[in-house]
């Protein structure tokens, strides 16, 4: 027993003292590194740059926009888009929703198919009710203050949802987890584009249940 536990010690030193630390980009780097319980920066990434790529081939969503600037008399319209709360339906009660809403809001921004408010939404700040407050303060030059009627409403809103699922075959378990994106007009209520991506992987236990 005691020559059993010397031998797991000396190996856990040696692995220690293999140990290094190596600097990535982790927006152009994919290590493929997951785990069970939580969602990783690249899954969420991955799932976000692709649904806009997939927004911009898909024929409904095109449809839409055609008739949205049919309907603004503006070749060049583009709708304003709110993130609405994200759903957690995962494993992982700690989910980083901010980090997730941001790297969907950047995409989307940075696809200049659709403008964000930071008005509405779950990205609604308060800084923006805050700084249209100084109309009343008479050091301010009025001129350039916001004034009544100017904030743009949301025309689009957008829905994020993360499912997970797993099953244990033997020392074997298979996780899932799966991201939904659904798009629907504010003006009609109807869901004019979905996009649902699933990334899964294997986890093996060691024998010595490491």
């Amino acid at each position: 027993m005691k020559t059993n536990s010397l031998y797991l010690l000396l190996l856990a030193l040696l692995f220690a003292g293999c140990s290094s630390t190596k600097i990535i980009d982790p927006e152009t780097t994919r290590h493929g590194m997951r785990q069970t319980r939580s969602v990783s920066s690249e899954e969420i990434r991955i799932v976000a740059e692709d649904a806009v790529k997939e927004a911009q081939a898909n024929k409904k969503f095109q449809e839409f926009m055609t008739a949205y600037k049919v309907e603004m008399k503006n070749p060049n319209a583009i709708p304003v888009l709110k993130l609405d709360r994200v759903i957690n339906d995962t494993d992982d009660p700690d989910l980083n929703i901010t980090e997730l809403t941001d790297i969907i809001n950047t995409a989307w921004l940075n696809a200049n198919i659709v403008n964000i408010t930071m008005a509405e939404g779950s990205g609604k700040t308060g800084s923006i009710a805050a700084s249209r407050a100084v109309q009343d303060d008479v050091n301010f030059d009025q001129t350039t203050t916001a004034t009544e009627g100017t904030l743009i409403a949301a025309r689009l809103v957008l829905r994020p949802k993360i499912i997970s699922n797993q099953i244990r075959d033997g020392r074997t378990k298979s996780v899932t987890r799966t991201f939904v994106l659904e798009m629907a007009d504010i003006k009609t209520g109807l869901i004019m584009w979905k996009y649902t991506r699933q990334l899964g992987f294997l986890k093996k236990k060691g024998i010595l249940g490491l």
